[in-house]
């Protein structure tokens, strides 16, 4: 299930009997990203127990993608499914963030 998208990477683990998965996101993170990237994670929240995002060297982020983000966590704890994030976030990013209370998404 490894993609090739330039802003989303999919890794399952390799460990055996692990419903685990790792999804990579990084660069641009917006309305014009969201389309191509919302199907292959929506695949992984179906097929895997454990979700990770890992975002990273994000250059941009708006509403829309935060809300996709907001959507699969929701959606995976009613499904008994387990999402984690680990973010790295430019200071500017974390800034909006904090001022808009939207970092309880991300938690």
């Amino acid at each position: 299930m490894k993609t090739e998208d330039k802003n989303i990477q999919i890794k399952p683990s390799n460990k055996k009997g692990e419903s685990s998965v790792s999804i990579i996101i990084e660069n641009e993170l917006t309305i014009f990203s969201v389309e191509s990237m919302k199907d292959k994670i929506i695949e992984a929240v179906t097929k895997y127990d454990h979700i990770g995002f890992v975002l990273k060297t994000v250059n941009n982020m708006d509403l829309t993608f935060i809300q996709l983000l907001y959507s699969v966590k929701k959606t995976a704890e009613t499904r008994n499914k387990k999402v984690s994030f680990d973010v790295e976030l430019s200071d500017d990013i974390k800034t909006l963030f904090n001022n808009s209370d939207l970092s309880k998404v991300l938690i």
